[in-house]
């Protein structure tokens, strides 16, 4: 997930962040609104149960618990969160509760002016969009909806024409591996900024369908050296995952510097480690159970503990690694799985390739 801050540094922000994530003091969430959609991605990690999901006036009992612990930005999500009947009455009393919005979407819903138009009366700090092609051949592939391209194509010219700040991201798959440079130079065009994620993850569900479209080894020699800083505009590979923090010990900030709700009401440590901590409609106070829950304790613990096993290896220092892919995928959250070896490698070669030390 993208940041909506300023730029890292000695910044008076960046010192709350790292303050609030050394002492497990979350400022955002992210709620899972409903797990319907219009698309059907072939490599969506979500895993629906069929059970009822939250209604209305349950998910303003859940914002108001979230906002009374003191979440300062909320990041709504699904499925695809504007398929959800009520999401602008959502979204307003999120509004009202003084929390800043982010929305994740497909953008195919935003191909009418009217409903971008709604989104920008919100004043949401970030719209994030999936684009999985720079063509409709191979986005309408990956969603399975034809025309989904030139919808969410046209949701992003509406989106950039009301002065809404958007940050695009696509997921690497064998079918858009050789299309990211004209990814970029559509991003370029529109103004926008992209985000590649190189790891396709199995489903919630432990499902590890999805592996299947995942990039070519091969491929990903190529993305995190000769590809990455051209792509990229001369930025290098990272090295740490995007929610760690400089100086704590611990490899991730799962169940330490924010927390999801799925559509259940489900409270979990972050969206891809899926412990069940509790159910937010059956506590009074998130702040209680942030500080007692043993769920959580062993969270934090295991992403000490991942950050150690990592410091051990040779590539360790290069891992882009998550606790929760590692358990769907290998039944341990300490677990290395492949993409994230793979990448290891990759990205310690193109910094060796660089010369550049630690």
């Amino acid at each position: 997930m993208s940041e909506a801050s300023p730029n890292p540094g000695t910044t008076p922000y960046r010192k709350l962040i790292e303050k609030a994530f050394a002492e497990a003091i979350p400022l955002s969430a992210q709620f899972e609104l409903t797990f319907r959609c219009n698309h059907l991605c072939t490599f969506c990690y979500n895993a629906p149960e069929g059970r009822r999901e939250m209604t209305t006036p349950e998910i303003f009992e859940a914002l108001r618990k979230i906002s009374e612990f003191g979440v300062l930005y909320l990041t709504l999500t699904g499925g695809e969160a504007l398929c959800h009947k009520d999401f602008f009455k959502i979204c307003a009393e999120a509004r009202r509760l003084g929390m800043a919005l982010r929305i994740y979407t497909n953008g195919y819903l935003l191909a009418d002016k009217a409903m971008t138009k709604r989104i920008a009366d919100l004043k949401p700090v970030e719209v994030e969009v999936s684009l999985h092609g720079s063509k409709a051949a191979t986005h309408d592939a990956l969603t399975r909806i034809k025309g989904s391209f030139e919808k969410t194509m046209q949701g992003l010219r509406n989106m950039r024409d009301a002065g809404i700040r958007v940050q695009l991201k696509t997921p690497i798959t064998k079918l858009n591996q050789n299309e990211l440079y004209e990814i970029r130079d559509l991003a370029d065009e529109l103004g926008y900024h992209v985000t590649f994620d190189a790891v396709i993850t199995p489903k919630d569900d432990g499902n590890l369908d999805p592996l299947a479209l995942r990039p070519d080894d091969d491929f990903l020699q190529k993305y995190w050296g000769e590809w990455y800083l051209d792509l990229h505009h001369g930025r290098l590979p990272p090295r740490t995952n995007h929610c760690a923090s400089d100086g704590v010990e611990a490899n991730c900030g799962t169940g330490r510097s924010g927390f999801t709700i799925d559509p259940y009401g489900n409270i979990l440590p972050c969206v891809a480690f899926r412990r069940a901590i509790a159910n937010i409609l059956e506590i009074d106070s998130l702040s209680v159970l942030w500080g007692a829950s043993p769920v959580l304790k062993e969270v934090r613990d295991l992403a000490v503990d991942a950050r150690r096993k990592l410091d051990k290896l040779e590539n360790g220092q290069y891992f882009q690694f998550c606790l929760g892919v590692a358990d769907k995928q290998v039944g341990d959250p300490l677990g290395i799985y492949p993409q994230a070896d793979i990448n290891a490698r990759a990205v310690k070669r193109s910094y060796d390739l660089l010369q550049i030390g630690d």
